[in-house]
């Protein structure tokens, strides 16, 4: 439902837009010391609350730029021409004084034009902080109107009595039930971006239908952003106007720097962004650090190159200069790009196309699944490189956010891929996902063990299997001892009757205390050995054979018994000393049994044991 209008007009620099940022709670007016900042018309609501605080009445304001009827300029002819059109839009007229001046001829005459429209209106005497005794000029009661209110728009000082008088005059209220208030992640934002005088205001005059923005020949004729909600097709759209964007070393003045940040900030807010390049001088060093911000800001860029009427062309002036683009905007090579004339209308209505095609880019979204996938083809087809001499793994892919996607990788490091790895991904994921236009995020983590775990749950406990960690049944122990002493029992008969080193071996057994054995039960009976046999058998036969009568002991359980202890052993035999050999002068052969000079050892010869007299 339409909603009252409301126009605050006076000469320039009086505090329009200060008052316009108190009454609708908002910064959308660009403020500053500099007179004629305003230049288009803004447009916010207002909204009146009741003594409870509860909102009651809501109605629309419109902010105009700076009535001089004596300037002869193209500006300042403009600012007026569109100022008195919002005031013939308007239902109730505010006329705003400046305290500090005084009366002022220009404030007569635009007060006599207002008394001629007959709507409501009302005399705000502003900036009443700055004079002293807090009273104002006595001649502006002389103005003609009926309601005049002594304000500080800066401090809020008698707002809220102009405000009760302005809800007085409205032909009609409104509630915010009846107002249409749409929800803004409905709208689809988009902006114009680009160098002064290139033609954005005239493209956005020429999609909405009228003169909304002011349009000139002078560069920089746009210093605040416009913002325009209008509906085509069952879509809401919102029309973002900025300011040219100059070089830094050639932007001086406070007022210019300003616009630049609200141009910044409108790209921030846009949903796409469109870069509108001026086909007579071509791409400029310029027009890349614009689109490089609009990439900062995570808005999907369309190029636009416009004034295309004024070139000369043939069959192939179009290719050309595509290519002389993309070059020079490297990493926009995604993004579409269509040649217009804003002041003719040539493929203007093309541009709705493009922009419903990188908006649905923008927000799509992909599931894990498809993105796991993708990342394992992707990680086949080629390999990331090494990082800080680390093999990087990727583990896990997801997206995380929408306008612009975001995706983060999990990874087995904290380090970042190298970025022609990352180049690699984001053309895969354009080449199988279609992102036209829009920039990709990616961040990447590491993986850790209690990702995709419940920290609040305790481990489940390892279940063991049947007998695994069980001691040795008492049967197999007792049947290891009766194994061992079946084995000591047939060593002993095997013996000759007469040998005395036999029976003193025997008898150092019995002496000797019996380690805790198993029992003999459980250890099978050994195969006598005879005592010649076990001699001549060599050095590591004897020690195979306890290892295999071993393993063979306690065949019905898991676990065999336990080994039995090594005897003590002999007390090692004194060395005995060297005995001096005598060697003949003048030889040089070796020694008697030492090695040759080839490195072959040779076998020292046995000598006979000596006989006993």
């Amino acid at each position: 439902m339409k909603l009252p209008l409301v126009a605050l007009c006076g000469r320039p620099n009086v505090g329009k837009s200060t008052l316009f940022n108190r009454l609708t709670r908002s910064r959308a007016a660009l403020v500053h010391d500099l007179p004629g900042m305003t230049r288009d018309r803004s447009y916010g609501r207002v909204t009146c609350l009741s003594e409870l605080g509860d909102p009651e009445e809501v109605f629309e304001l419109v902010d105009t730029g700076g009535l001089d009827f004596e300037g002869d300029d193209v500006i300042t002819q403009g600012i007026t021409r569109i100022a008195e059109g919002a005031m013939r839009e308007a239902q109730v007229l505010i006329l705003m004084v400046d305290a500090r001046d005084g009366w002022n001829p220009g404030d007569a005459e635009i007060a006599a034009r207002i008394r001629l429209q007959g709507k409501g209106a009302v005399l705000v005497v502003n900036k009443i902080d700055g004079v002293k005794g807090g009273a104002p000029d006595g001649a502006f009661y002389g103005l003609g109107f009926d309601q005049v209110h002594v304000i500080s728009a800066s401090h809020g000082d008698g707002v809220p009595e102009l405000l009760a008088s302005v809800q007085a005059l409205l032909p009609f209220h409104r509630t915010p039930e009846e107002a249409e208030i749409h929800d803004p992640a409905e709208e689809l934002r988009f902006a114009m971006i680009g160098r002064p005088n290139v033609g954005k205001s005239s493209l956005a005059n020429r999609l909405l239908g009228y003169e909304r923005s002011l349009v000139s020949d002078v560069a920089g004729t746009t210093r605040d952003t416009v913002d325009t909600v209008f509906h085509v097709g069952g879509r809401i759209y919102r029309l973002i106007d900025t300011a040219g964007i100059r070089r830094k070393g050639k932007t001086h003045e406070g007022a210019e720097k300003l616009s630049i940040l609200k141009a910044k900030q409108a790209m921030a807010r846009a949903d796409v962004s469109l870069l509108l390049i001026d086909a007579v001088e071509g791409v400029t060093h310029q027009d890349a650090v614009i689109a490089g911000y609009a990439q900062e800001a995570g808005a999907a860029v369309i190029l636009v190159v416009n004034k295309w009427d004024l070139v000369e062309k043939d069959t192939f002036t179009a290719i050309a200069f595509e290519e002389k683009l993309r070059d020079d905007l490297g990493f926009l090579q995604n993004s579409p790009m269509i040649f217009i004339s804003a002041l003719t209308g040539q493929r203007v209505t093309k541009v709705f196309a493009l922009i419903h095609e990188v908006a649905e880019a923008h927000a799509k979204r992909i599931s894990t699944g498809r993105l796991n996938q993708f990342l394992r083809d992707s990680v086949a087809r080629m390999s990331p490189p090494a990082v800080d001499g680390k093999l990087p793994k990727l583990y896990f892919m997801t997206q995380v956010g929408t306008r612009p996607p975001s995706f983060v990788i999990k990874t087995n490091t904290d380090r970042e891929l190298h970025f022609s790895y990352q180049r690699f991904l984001e053309n895969q994921l354009r080449e199988t996902f279609g992102f036209t236009g829009t920039p990709i995020r990616f961040a990447f983590r590491k993986h850790e063990k209690t990702d995709g775990q419940d920290g609040g749950v305790a481990k489940v406990r390892r279940i063991l299997d049947p007998g695994e960690g069980l001691k040795p049944s008492r049967a197999s122990e007792s049947g290891a001892e009766r194994g061992s002493t079946q084995v000591r029992r047939r060593r002993s008969s095997s013996a000759a009757p007469g040998d005395t080193s036999e029976r003193r071996r025997s008898a150092a057994r019995a002496e000797a205390p019996e380690p805790d054995a198993a029992p003999a039960e459980s250890r099978p009976a050994a195969k006598a050995v005879p005592r010649g046999a076990a001699k001549a058998a060599p050095r590591g036969a004897a020690k195979a054979v306890r290892k295999v009568a071993s393993g063979a002991t306690a065949s019905g359980t898991e676990s065999a018994a336990p080994a039995r202890p090594k005897p003590a052993a002999h007390p090692a035999r004194p060395k005995q000393p060297k005995r001096a050999v005598n060697r003949p002068r003048g030889k040089t052969g070796p020694r008697k049994g030492s090695a040759p000079r080839s490195g072959k050892a040779t076998a020292r010869p046995v000598r006979a044991p000596r006989k006993r007299s």
